[in-house]
C-alpha cells in the first residue's frame, strides 16, 4: 500500500502538504481521523524521505506513513 513503508512512499512536491495528506488518511481499522504524533526526515538520493507517526482518535491504533518529498523536475 502506498505510504505503508519506506520502499513505497507517497510522493509529494513539497513538505508543506505532508501533514495535511497524513491527517486526511483514514484509520485502516475503523475509518476514524488520525492525529499527528511526530515525524522525522532523512535525505536520500531520490529526495527527502519523511516518516510520520499518527494515532487514530477513535480506536487509538498507531499508524506510520511514509512520504517522499521530490520536487518536480524542470523540463
Amino acid at each position: 500500500m502506498p505510504g505503508g513503508s519506506p520502499e513505497q512512499p507517497i510522493d509529494v512536491a513539497a513538505a508543506s502538504v505532508v501533514e495535511g495528506k497524513a491527517r486526511a488518511t483514514p484509520c485502516i481499522q475503523c475509518g476514524g481521523d488520525l492525529e499527528l504524533r511526530g515525524d522525522r526526515a532523512a535525505s536520500t538520493a531520490r529526495g527527502v524521505l519523511r516518516e510520520v507517526a499518527l494515532v487514530c482518535r477513535r480506536c487509538h491504533a498507531p499508524r506510520t506513513l511514509w512520504f517522499r518529498i521530490a520536487p518536480p523536475v524542470a523540463n
